[in-house]
């Protein structure tokens, strides 16, 4: 799975909504948690640095999984969106190294033109899905472990039967 890039980074918030559309603020936190987690699972294969940018109270934290995931909460003076074209403007020339993962139409139009590359959040959320799907796919249908390709997996662990058909559902509605 390469993107091309040296450094990925993502609007977090925006990736947040289309992995998961009907979010309620109660969730979001595990979301953030579940989303981080995918990224990391990307992260290990891409072994590009990743940093998710996220509208907040300016607090910098490390990701709960103890990897190099990079997370920036923005300063409540700062949407995620101005940290992301700021970021992109300060690259130079570096810029062309980086990939911004952001369906917002704003943040593509700044960054594209000062010559980072960009990939809608939906596509990038596609890629997500299959590298955790084809992560532990082996054999045809089968896992070497006797589990059936239903049973996808990230970092360690099982996707429920809802999660997956979730992703099912959203990825087969943006093919059509």
């Amino acid at each position: 799975m390469k993107t091309g890039a040296k450094e990925i980074v993502v609007d977090g918030y925006n990736l947040i909504h289309k992995l998961y559309p009907s979010l309620t603020s109660a969730s979001l936190h595990v979301l953030r948690q579940k989303t981080e987690k995918l990224l990391l699972c990307f992260q290990q294969q891409s072994r590009c640095p990743i940093t998710i940018v996220y509208d907040g109270k300016g607090s910098h934290r490390e990701c709960a999984f103890g990897a190099p995931l990079h997370i920036v909460f923005t300063p409540a003076s700062k949407s995620a969106d101005l940290w992301i074209i700021d970021y992109v403007k300060s690259l130079n020339t570096k810029v062309k190294m980086v990939t911004i993962v952001s369906s917002d139409d704003e943040i593509r139009r700044y960054t594209t033109a000062f010559g980072a590359r960009c990939i809608k959040s939906e596509v990038f959320a596609l890629q997500l899905f299959e590298m955790a799907s084809a992560g532990t796919v082996q054999n045809g249908n089968e896992r070497s472990n006797g589990r059936t390709a239903k049973e996808k997996k990230c970092n360690g662990e099982l996707l429920s039967d809802r999660e997956v058909a979730r992703w099912m559902t959203l990825f087969s509605r943006e093919k059509e």
